[in-house]
């Protein structure tokens, strides 16, 4: 499984690559500070577009995207907030690492759409 890795460009060189790649091919991108799934909780900028949605149920709604600077395919789960589990599924996942159960790269916490 591929992962991503960070450049050594500062966040402003990186994020004005983003603008300008996403300007070329009129795309939305959205950029967000995520959290490492696994291992030290290290946070760096990470850029997804052609997001669509491919699965909802009771819980949240999953997405398809493209992290801009890899074009790695990913998906995005965006969980539907119940204090009651105060996030269990996520500290779950943090802690799985099995070759039959999909790897979590990053999460991060939004309060927009996506």
């Amino acid at each position: 499984m591929s992962s991503i890795t960070s450049t050594t460009a500062s966040s402003t060189q990186r994020k004005q690559a983003v603008d300008n790649r996403a300007d070329a091919n009129n795309l939305k991108v959205v950029t967000v500070v995520a959290t490492r799934g696994r291992g030290a909780e290290i946070s760096e900028e990470i850029s997804y577009t052609d997001t669509k949605v491919i699965g909802n149920g009771s819980f949240g709604v999953v997405y398809q995207a493209k992290i801009v600077h890899s074009n790695e395919q990913v998906a995005i789960k965006k969980v539907l907030q119940d204090k009651r589990f105060k996030n269990r599924e996520l500290q779950i996942m943090k802690r799985l690492d099995h070759q039959n159960i999909v790897q979590l790269k990053f999460f991060f916490f939004s309060s927009g759409d996506k």
